[in-house]
């Protein structure tokens, strides 16, 4: 048995979307990331302003930087899958902890970008 074939359907599918979302968050020119600005909005809003106010020449970069390193959220939010699989906690309850961990990591993701790009 293969490394693919040890792991568990959480991890593999977790991988998959996020080398999915890592290609979509450069061929999709940045939409991704604003889609996860939106999602992100009541936290980054109050610390940063509004995207109307951000100077222009990093804004475009910020978008696509962004949603480059939510991508990575996907493998946390399938470590957390796993572990509370193995808590035996409902499966429902499950979902939502994933879900809360890609929100987490958009709100996360933005926050790193824009305080490296508001610092330099």
């Amino acid at each position: 048995m293969g490394w693919w074939h040890k792991q568990t359907r959480a991890s593999r599918v977790s991988l998959i979307a996020c080398l999915a979302a890592f290609a979509l968050s450069v061929l999709s020119i940045g939409v991704l990331g604003a889609l996860l600005y939106f999602i992100s909005y009541p936290v980054i809003v109050p610390l940063f302003g509004p995207v109307d106010g951000w100077s222009p020449d990093w804004v475009w970069g910020s978008m696509i930087l962004s949603a480059m390193v939510w991508s990575l959220s996907f493998l946390v939010a399938g470590g957390v899958y796993n572990r509370l699989t193995a808590s035996g906690l409902a499966k429902g309850l499950r979902i939502t902890a994933y879900l809360a961990v890609l929100w987490g990591g958009a709100v996360v993701s933005w926050l790193l970008v824009l305080t490296y790009l508001t610092s330099t």
